[in-house]
C-alpha cells in the first residue's frame, strides 16, 4: 500500500446549512460524479461537526444509488464512516468495494485494519492471510511491478512481525534502490509501530477529479 494511502487520519465538519453555495450545488448536479465531488467538498474544507459528515454520506449513498459501481464513492464512504467511527458499517461497505475489485489484496489489508480497530484480531489474522495469498498470485504473474512486493512485505508486519516485514522491505529495496516506492516507504517501515497504526487507522478521501475514475484500489498490470 503506497503511503499516501497509509495516512493517520481524522476531520470534522462545518454544519451543513452555514454554506447556502454548497447547499445550492446540491440541488443542481445529481449525477454520480458531481454527487461525489460535492461530497468531497464538504468533507475536506469544513470542520466543525459530525452532522456535515452524515450529510455527505447521504450524498454518497445517493451516487452509488445511481451507480452502484462507482468505487471513489465507495471508498469515499468508507473514508467517511471512519471519520465517525462507525467500523461495523465500514466493513459492509469494504464489502460492496471488494464486489468490485475482488483480487485486490489491499481492500482485504483494509478490512483487517478495522477488525483489529474493532477488537477482532483473529477475523483478522483470517483476512491477512487471505491479502498474503492474493499478493502472492499477483506478484507471480508480474515479477517487474515492485509496489505489489511492497505491499506484501508491509503485511508482514501485521502478519508476522515487524522483523519480518522490515527483512522483506530491505530486500527488496537492495534489489530496487532507485524505484520510488520503496523511497517513499522506507520511514513507514523503520517507524512502524502496530498498536498505533490500528488505534490511528482511517483512509482520506480521495481527491477531487477532473475525469473518469481512476482508482488507486485498483490491481496495476
Amino acid at each position: 500500500m503506497k503511503n499516501d494511502k497509509l495516512v493517520f487520519y481524522l476531520l470534522l465538519l462545518a454544519p451543513f446549512f452555514a454554506f447556502p453555495q454548497v447547499k445550492n450545488k446540491i440541488f443542481k448536479h445529481r449525477s454520480a460524479f458531481e454527487l461525489n465531488e460535492t461530497a468531497i467538498m464538504l468533507f475536506q474544507n469544513f470542520s466543525y461537526n459530525q452532522d456535515s459528515i452524515k450529510k455527505s454520506i447521504g450524498l454518497l449513498d445517493e451516487a452509488i444509488s445511481t451507480d452502484s459501481a462507482f468505487f471513489t464513492a465507495h471508498i469515499n464512504k468508507v473514508s467517511m464512516l471512519c471519520a465517525l467511527g462507525q467500523n461495523n458499517e465500514i466493513l459492509k461497505e469494504l464489502d460492496e468495494a471488494i464486489k468490485i475489485y475482488k483480487r485486490d489484496p489491499q481492500l482485504i489489508c483494509m478490512q483487517a485494519y478495522i477488525l483489529e480497530k474493532a477488537g477482532q484480531p483473529d477475523i483478522a489474522m483470517l483476512k491477512y492471510r487471505e491479502a498474503d495469498t492474493l499478493y502472492d498470485n499477483l506478484i507471480k504473474s508480474n515479477q517487474n511491478f515492485v509496489y505489489n512486493k511492497i505491499g506484501k512485505a508491509f503485511l508482514q508486519l501485521f502478519l508476522k512481525s515487524k522483523k519480518e516485514g522490515l527483512r522483506q522491505f530491505n530486500e527488496i529495496a537492495r534489489l530496487y534502490k532507485e524505484e520510488k516506492d520503496v523511497l517513499l516507504m522506507k520511514h513507514a517501515f523503520y517507524s512502524f509501530n502496530k498498536d498505533e497504526f490500528i488505534k490511528n487507522y482511517c483512509i482520506p478521501p480521495q481527491p477531487l477529479q477532473a475525469g473518469p475514475e481512476i482508482s488507486m484500489y485498483q490491481i496495476k498490470k
